[in-house]
């Protein structure tokens, strides 16, 4: 129980300086009109990407119980699997069958927040969770 904590707390963490730290800006700049920078918009930022932490943390440590993974891999496989979840749900149900220019370039600027989070999140897991034979590589 005290493994799960560790990584719900991390988790959140990670997510939050992932999304909110790199994306909500990025995205603000790019496309001032459909994601301004306003206190309102950060809010919504922290409190999307503080769910977002929780269900990771679940979705991780699942991973790693089910499969007997290590905590490093099964942070890599949980974070693919639910981005990809994410994007291929919301292309399946806009119906486009095309991706166009500005798709494309959130779905790459998304993935870039993505891979910012699973180094943020592996870092402070190979931090603050010691090693056990649960945890090990």
């Amino acid at each position: 129980m005290v493994l799960f904590k560790r990584l719900l707390l991390l988790s959140i963490v990670s997510v939050n300086i992932g999304y909110t730290g790199f994306l909500y800006p990025v995205l603000g700049m790019l496309y001032p009109d459909r994601v301004p920078l306003t206190p309102y918009n950060l809010l919504a930022f922290i409190a999307t990407d503080t769910l977002g932490g929780i269900i990771l943390a679940f979705v991780v440590y699942l991973v790693m119980r089910l499969t007997k993974i290590s905590l490093p891999k099964a942070i890599l496989t949980s974070i693919t699997l639910l981005w990809l979840s994410f994007w291929v749900v919301a292309f399946l149900l806009t119906g486009n069958t095309m991706i166009y220019i500005d798709e494309a370039v959130i779905l790459c600027i998304d993935g870039v927040a993505a891979l910012i989070t699973c180094y943020i999140l592996s870092k402070l897991v190979e931090h603050y969770i010691p090693k056990t034979p649960l945890t090990k590589p």
